[in-house]
């Protein structure tokens, strides 16, 4: 996966009534100039797992009719280690997938200490690389902030390197997200950035700014905003992502208020801006 200007768009915030189905969602992205779509193949989702080898193709297939590639799906694989998850991603290896998110990982199993969390994480990452390796389809975790879950693993980056740096990036890596980098660290997201470029296999985008708080004990809010009106630094990702070497797809991540009534005009800014800054 070497295709440094494909711009795919995470299906999540697309799911009815936004878009009616697949083919309305698909018809949107192609009219956005979009190159692909990251479905949700998890509980809730737009392909439940239990249905994918009824439901994934057919939503591959709308994509592709109308020139989107699905190179990525977004799960709720754990570690890896059950035979549903193996199935689910020979099903997906079969419609041509490459890539998978699993679910997060968290801190906070009893009367465990952060080295020993640490250990069960790098025991998952393992189990993770190894499903990607019978399978043909590489895990890809993404870093997230704690703000939205306190237990969430991998919100400072290189914690995640801790648990990759001994594993093969073609069988496991990350959707490196700079957003929450960002957010999580400060100015710091910038040396860690290096330390994992190895591994990263998708890039997910999105803006932010600090709001007033509006929940009691809170010194602030996360504001989701359009690509270009918040705090990421994008001329400093792309100078990094220059440097480090990352040829890899980048995904849109619709987790602002959008125009869900007509939302063409709002996919088509958000990929133009996107990229402008980031190539």
């Amino acid at each position: 996966m070497n295709d440094a200007t494909e711009y795919h768009v995470f299906s999540k915030m697309f799911q009815p009534p936004v878009a009616r189905g697949p083919e309305e969602l698909c018809d949107l992205l192609a009219a956005a100039g979009c190159d692909g779509v990251q479905w949700t193949v998890r509980p809730g989702g737009h392909v439940e797992p239990e249905r994918a080898r009824e439901d994934l193709p057919r939503f591959v297939a709308a994509a592709a009719s109308r020139g989107l590639r699905c190179r990525s799906i977004c799960t709720a694989i754990g570690d890896g280690s059950s035979r549903a998850d193996e199935e689910l991603l020979r099903v997906a290896a079969d419609c041509g997938v490459e890539l998978f998110r699993p679910a997060y990982q968290l801190y906070g199993e009893p009367h465990e200490t952060a080295a020993t969390a640490l250990e069960r994480f790098r025991r998952a990452f393992a189990s993770l690389a190894a499903l990607g390796a019978r399978t043909g389809v590489k895990a890809a975790y993404q870093n997230h902030s704690p703000w939205w879950g306190p237990r969430v693993f991998g919100s400072v980056v290189w914690d995640l390197w801790e648990v990759l740096r001994d594993l093969d990036p073609a069988t496991v890596g990350l959707e490196f997200d700079p957003m929450y980098a960002v957010f999580q660290t400060g100015q710091a997201w910038r040396h860690a950035f290096p330390l994992v470029a190895p591994w990263i296999a998708a890039l997910d985008l999105k803006d932010f700014r600090h709001a007033p708080s509006r929940t009691p004990g809170r010194p602030f809010e996360i504001e989701m905003v359009a690509g270009g009106t918040g705090e990421v630094p994008w001329d400093e990702l792309r100078a990094l992502v220059d440097a480090c070497g990352v040829r890899v797809p980048r995904i849109l991540h619709f987790e602002w208020p959008f125009d869900r009534a007509d939302p063409l005009p709002d996919v088509r800014r958000e990929l133009a801006f996107f990229r402008r800054a980031v190539g």
